[in-house]
């Protein structure tokens, strides 16, 4: 058994990076096109190769990249209101509003939507997806079809690309000093992150958002104070990779 760590196995097959160039932007809109629009059919009128909206001109994204390939195998958008103007809406807020327990989520901009993000537009490509019936889950993991050969150790860490999304999520409202991240999700998909310490909090009713989605939340004390000690590991190696990041554009 190889004495390494979940951080040094994902370290040894995937970088994560900060899309802060265009050319780094424009992938992220490219992978998000061949998820969200050619393999999932969420989105329809978008032009070729470019799923883009205007939460992107206040995002800040990533990249998570398949060393051996070179393939851009996942991305993240952190979607917080610019200084400048920080009534800017967040995605749930144009499109998932009415399932928001509004009493739930009073107390989210209490101190100042300064210090709210929204994780959005996360997307895993198909490849790296799981279970061939998952075809309307943007994150699962699918090792049915494998052109490149990659190893069956190679493809246990797979699962591990949305995770690390998510802690990429963390890192950046860490270093932007946002104190609470909202999302959509799938309330499976919430159990499931439990299990590894990232206990997200439900803030809605179920509704069909391209599929079972609830709004739910999670604040920095409850991120980091229920990590299990490998994911803490984990997050310091995404951490790591994404700093120091450009900085942001407002």
């Amino acid at each position: 058994m190889s004495e390494k760590n979940l951080a040094q196995h994902f370290q040894q097959y995937f970088t994560v990076k900060s899309a802060d160039t265009p050319d780094l932007k424009k992938a992220v809109y490219k992978l998000r096109y061949d998820v969200y629009c050619t393999e999932l059919e969420y989105e329809k009128d978008c032009p070729p190769g470019c799923e883009k909206d205007k939460f992107d001109d206040y995002s800040s994204h990533v990249l998570i990249q398949h060393k051996s390939s070179g393939i851009y195998a996942g991305s993240v958008r952190l979607v917080t209101p610019p200084l400048n103007n920080p009534q800017a809406p967040l995605p749930f807020e144009v499109n998932c509003l009415q399932s928001v327990d509004a009493k739930k989520i009073a107390f989210l901009e209490k101190e100042g939507r300064i210090y709210l993000g929204e994780l959005s537009r996360l997307a895993v490509l198909g490849f790296f997806r799981r279970r061939s019936g998952e075809k309307s889950n943007p994150y699962g993991i699918n090792l049915l079809h494998n052109p490149m050969g990659i190893s069956a150790e190679e493809m246990r860490y797979f699962p591990f690309i949305a995770v690390a999304l998510y802690m990429a999520s963390a890192s950046i409202a860490i270093t932007r000093g946002i104190k609470y991240i909202v999302v959509m999700m799938e309330p499976r998909l919430a159990k499931h992150l439990s299990r590894f310490g990232i206990c997200f909090i439900q803030l809605g009713e179920v509704m069909d958002y391209h599929g079972e989605r609830a709004m739910f939340y999670i604040d920095n004390p409850t991120l980091f104070d229920n990590f299990k000690p490998e994911l803490e590991e984990f997050y310091q190696l995404v951490d790591s990779q994404l700093k120091p990041l450009s900085p942001y554009q407002i």
